[in-house]
């Protein structure tokens, strides 16, 4: 995929965030994997920018070391993104400011196995990477440690954040993780839900893995 189909893509999801109301006005940002004159790095949303303004110029590109195209302003929070791209194997990430996932965020600590599609994430339950200020590489670390062996957390107080080997993937997964979060939020509100078992819960990862290929 070249530059400009990546950037156009960024675009389109960032656009989808703002006028689907997953993630409103400035919040949140998309990034995607991306070589550029032989050197690695990754195409991210600008800084400041509401996300149905966002055009081509705007995207910016951030070297594996940090170092960000010259005149533009890339996302405040590029350094999780650098530090994901260093530590997975993804190839798009998408850090939302979805409703449920906020209100979840603030609430608990991790949404446990109380739905099986919770396995959508790698793992039994969804991780709440602790609070740090935004930006920060303290919140990078929270996050690769909520994240790790998973394709999505929860940032506590904050949002949510999903990675996949696409752009549509990540994005999908990120309405999945969402979803769920509505749903436990409401089941909550009545009592502690039913969990799933250990026992239970492998089967179904093990299914999940099998049908994604």
């Amino acid at each position: 995929m070249n530059e400009n189909i990546k950037k156009k893509n960024i675009i389109k999801y960032s656009r989808k965030f703002y006028y689907d109301g997953f993630s409103p006005l400035r919040s949140g940002n998309i990034s995607i994997r991306h070589k550029l004159r032989n050197t690695d790095g990754f195409l991210i949303t600008p800084s400041g920018k509401k996300n149905s303004e966002i055009n081509i110029d705007d995207i910016v590109f951030v070297s594996m070391k940090g170092i960000p195209e010259k005149n533009k302003k890339p996302s405040s929070e590029w350094k999780f993104h650098l530090d994901l791209y260093y530590n997975t194997n993804c190839n798009s990430i998408v850090h939302a400011h979805s409703k449920f996932a906020v209100i979840c965020s603030c609430l608990y600590k991790k949404i446990p196995s109380f739905h099986y599609m919770i396995a959508l994430v790698g793992a039994e339950n969804i991780k709440v990477a602790e609070y740090a200020l935004f930006g920060s590489k303290k919140l990078s670390n929270n996050i690769l440690k909520s994240i790790k062996n998973r394709s999505s957390c929860l940032v506590s107080n904050h949002g949510q954040i999903s990675i996949g080997n696409d752009l549509a993937s990540a994005y999908e997964l990120a309405e999945e993780v969402e979803l769920l979060c509505e749903y436990y939020y409401f089941c909550c509100l009545q009592k502690i839900p039913k969990k799933i078992s250990s026992l239970e819960m492998n089967k179904v990862l093990k299914k999940t893995l099998s049908y994604k290929r």
